[in-house]
């Protein structure tokens, strides 16, 4: 009865942030173009169905369909080291003459020895014979070219074996991604066309095994096989716009028409009737998923148009599971509490193994490969130990510069394979007679060579007994944690210590952990005391769900509609945004881990590519091939202007939902328990919020929204420091954002008992948020038990609303389109799910939170009557005695 407008001051600014953001959307209207994020793109960036194309691009107005031709240079690559690094391959190449300075680069080139350019050596089945030689990769090159059915090139019991039935995982290495009229241009069409073109091997000029290529293409027996069988026929340029080298079509794979001028694998008939149609499925939908998890963010969005009835209908499902949710808390709520303290020592546990794992994990190897090595390496550590104590006899494993002193007795390389005994079968060159450091050394790693010998490995090594590989590096006995040559996933030693230290002090908080859990018992209880009342309030008053169905429905409204509009911002790449001039070497265009490089300089960033068919001559006379795409999407002011109403609008729903929740927490709590239920304070609650503190709740959400925009600026300087290879400043920005983030988690925990203060007191926001401050603090250990108990309910209900959602929403989309790639409508999915849980979970933390205020009030305010909620009652009696207070 006493409440009046609070803050009215903060709506014109509202207002004006509105009319801004509808100006820059008006100002996107007229030059943008949504369709770039997500129409096709080739190898170069050039966009599918496109007159003029950025950078003098291919024309391709009359190719808007996204297809795939055969990387010749990829799918030929282990023949022609096979080729040229056999023992047949040697044979001829040291009957050419070459200088003993060149064979050792030969050598080296070829990884037939060890040597700093080489980690290992290449896999693949010797042949020694020259005759030998050609007769297999005149197999394998008519394979590769379709010569023969293409049914034998996908079959294990073909030439190639079973490369191309294994290549899938990898397609994008494989295949070009190339604009063509249709998808049904493919090798068929290639062999019925009247105007086919042709394409000759050409090795890369940056290959190390070029010099012997061009030597064995005009010299030595092998020249007849090389200039017949590396000739392939290439879509004339009325289908394929582009030079002969991109317009090979792969024998035995058709294509099918997806979303948006897509083009997915299909096996051909005679590759079906080969392999089998499980088979044939199975590489279709590895390559699908190969190419799904390349492609960029723009060119993905294509898939949320076909997939949008399922959407719709995930979008339901989540609703529902949400009720359910919310219905069985009621029941479950001390399980559930009980449960999320387990799931929090759980966490503790697996963040410790985490941080363990993470301080020695190496660069480019995954933690499961990691583990493999660290399983090798305990292994033999434990078996030689068991050995020294047996025998009695102790070894050496010390390894000191290159390992040519070692004398240990390690026996398999590092990633487990069995060392081959030097002086016998692959290693029968390596004697004890020509290597000194090999007497005793039976099948032990070692690292021998002589010191006129240019080749020499970095560390110990030995040759394998699997035929496949030839050798590997070794790491010496007792040496658990994998030697990183390549550098460490974390690439700071003193973080990697600092995760190490992390590992051992988060087990020990798990430790303390337990014990807070014994000390706190009682507050627990007192917690689910208060989840308990929270229950019972949703079950009287369960047309509060409607609350988080509006916001829901005006969120994603809000979204969608913002969506649409910044779409047009963000299409606007300037023209000059990229360099349109090639470069000499991949590093110079995209940059090492210490230098930008040109193309890489700024974020958002474009990709680079090498364009072998239309290199350019530079100022040095070098040869430049290498050139710079630009990215789909950039941002500007106008973006900033429209994120920041964004972030405000949402940011308001928020606070109007949490404080239309407290408000009815609040005018429920404070009913008599007899009228309890039988009336809604729903319509009163908005009532006050629309009327009296909507203004309040705008000032309350735009400090949010200025945190929240800060913060995801401080991301945005990150990663243009990041891209300028400013490590110090993308440090320092990362702490700056970790510290905002801090702040804003403060701010939004405070703002939300303040909104409940001004639900329930109906004063301004800055006097609710002190009379908020101050009441934190006076009961902190209170706020902070159930403050946790309930988060971790929180994650429990976020998890299930999330994980059925998923869960069934996969279900639904590969029912109703089994064809299309799930990757974004998932993402959807997990967006949309997370939305609304977050939503109805709102509902029932409002209501814990509320609750507790209301409770706290009762203490303090010494209030007592018929009202107070039974479960609660008794707490009230143990902490301040009301009715004795009254007596007094």
């Amino acid at each position: 009865a006493n409440r009046s407008c609070t803050d009215l001051w903060c709506l014109p600014f509202l207002l004006v942030a509105w009319l801004a953001y509808l100006v820059v959307t008006f100002m996107g209207f007229a030059d943008g173009n949504p369709a770039k994020l997500y129409l096709p793109r080739d190898y170069s960036g050039a966009y599918c169905g496109v007159e003029t194309n950025w950078n003098s691009g291919p024309n391709t107005l009359n190719f808007p369909y996204l297809s795939f031709t055969m990387n010749a240079t990829a799918t030929t690559d282990v023949v022609v080291k096979q080729l040229l690094c056999s023992t047949a391959g040697d044979s001829v190449i040291q009957t050419l003459g070459l200088t003993t300075a060149s064979y050792d680069s030969y050598l080296c080139a070829c990884c037939k020895v060890p040597c700093d350019s080489c980690r290992s050596s290449y896999q693949f089945s010797d042949v020694s014979s020259v005759t030998d030689l050609q007769s297999t990769v005149t197999g394998k090159m008519q394979e590769i070219r379709g010569a023969v059915s293409p049914s034998s090139l996908f079959s294990p019991s073909g030439s190639n074996g079973d490369f191309f039935t294994n290549m899938w995982s990898e397609a994008t290495k494989y295949f070009n991604l190339v604009c063509l009229p249709d998808c049904n241009t493919n090798f068929d069409t290639s062999n019925s066309s009247t105007t086919p073109r042709t394409w000759t091997y050409e090795m890369a000029e940056d290959n190390p095994l070029k010099t012997y290529w061009d030597l064995l293409k005009t010299s030595g027996s092998l020249q007849t096989a090389i200039n017949d069988q590396f000739t392939f026929t290439a879509l004339p340029l009325s289908l394929c716009p582009y030079s002969e080298n991109k317009c090979i079509p792969m024998p035995g794979v058709e294509f099918s028409a997806a979303s948006l001028n897509y083009c997915s694998f299909k096996m051909s008939s005679d590759v079906i009737s080969a392999v089998g149609s499980s088979a044939a499925e199975t590489f279709e939908s590895l390559a699908v998923q190969s190419f799904t998890e390349s492609e960029s963010l723009g060119t993905l969005l294509g898939e949320f148009e076909k997939s949008i009835d399922a959407f719709i209908i995930v979008a339901l499902m989540c609703f529902v599971i949400g009720f359910i949710y919310i219905v069985l808390l009621r029941f479950l709520i001390g399980p559930c509490v009980w449960c999320a303290v387990l799931l929090v020592l759980l966490s503790l546990l697996l963040g410790g193994a985490a941080c363990y794992i993470k301080s020695f994990q190496c660069a480019g190897v995954s933690i499961f490969e990691t583990g493999q090595q660290v399983a090798v390496a305990v292994t033999v550590t434990v078996e030689v130990a068991t050995t020294n104590a047996v025998t009695g006899q102790v070894s050496s494993e010390e390894l000191t510069g290159d390992g040519s002193t070692y004398t240990g007795v390690q026996y398999r390389t590092k990633n487990g394979y069995a060392c081959e005994t030097w002086g016998s079968g692959v290693a029968a060159s390596y004697t004890s007679t020509t290597y000194s450091t090999l007497v005793g050394a039976n099948n032990y790693c070692r690292n021998p060579y002589l010191a006129s010998e240019t080749n020499r490995a970095s560390t110990i090594w030995c040759f394998t007994t699997d035929p496949t590989l030839r050798w590997e590096e070794c790491t010496p006995v007792g040496v658990i944690q994998p030697v990183c040559s390549a550098g460490y996933a974390v690439t700071s030693e003193d973080v990697r210590k600092v995760l190490e230290i992390c590992s051992y002090v988060i087990w020990a908080l798990a430790g303390v952990y337990v014990l807070m859990v014994f000390c706190f018992f009682g507050r627990i209880q007192l917690a689910i005391a208060v989840n308990k009342v929270a229950a019972t309030f949703v079950s009287h008053t369960f047309r509060i769900i409607g609350v988080p169905i509006v916001q829901a429905f005006v969120g994603i409204l809000w979204i969608l509609l913002w969506g649409v509009s910044v779409s047009f911002l963000v299409s606007q790449v300037p023209t000059d945004y990229s360099p349109t001039t090639a470069y000499a070497t991949y590093a110079e265009a995209y940059g090492t881990s210490n230098e930008t490089g040109a193309c890489t300089d700024k974020w958002p960033t474009g990709f680079v590519y090498k364009d072998e068919g239309n290199c350019q001559t530079l100022e040095n006379n070098e040869v430049g091939c290498w050139k710079c795409a630009p990215p789909r999407y950039v941002f500007d002011y106008r973006f900033a202007v429209s994120f920041f109403v964004f972030l405000w609008n949402n940011a308001l729903n928020i606070a109007m939902g949490q404080c239309i929740i407290a408000g009815a927490v609040g005018v429920w709590f404070f009913t008599p328990n007899a009228e309890k239920g039988k009336n809604s304070p729903i319509k009163r609650s908005c009532w006050n919020v629309f009327r009296y503190h909507l203004g309040s709740l705008a000032f309350g959400s735009f400090i949010i929204a200025v945190i929240k925009f800060i913060r995801y600026l401080m991301n945005y300087f990150e990663k243009q420091a990041k891209a300028q290879k400013n490590k110090v400043m993308a440090l320092v920005l990362r702490c700056l954002r970790c510290c905002i983030w801090c702040f804003e988690k403060c701010v939004k925990f405070l703002n939300k008992n303040a909104y409940i203060q001004i639900a329930l007191m109906g004063k301004n926001f800055c006097t609710s948020a002190k009379a908020a401050f101050w009441l934190i603090l006076r009961n902190a250990l209170r706020f902070g038990t159930i403050g946790i108990l309930s988060y971790m309910v929180d994650m429990i209900g976020l998890f299930f609303i999330m994980a059925t959602s998923v869960g069934l929403g996969y279900l639904v989309h590969q029912g109703l389109h089994p064809e299309a790639a799930p990757l974004i409508p998932m993402i959807g999915f997990v967006m949309m799910s997370y939305v609304v849980a977050k939503l109805f979970l709102n509902v029932f933390g409002m209501a814990v939170d509320s609750t507790l205020q209301c409770f706290l009030a009762c203490e303090e305010m010494e209030l007592s009557g018929d009202f107070v909620p039974s479960a609660m009652a008794g707490w009230l009696d143990k902490n301040k005695k009301i009715e004795d207070v009254h007596k007094d």
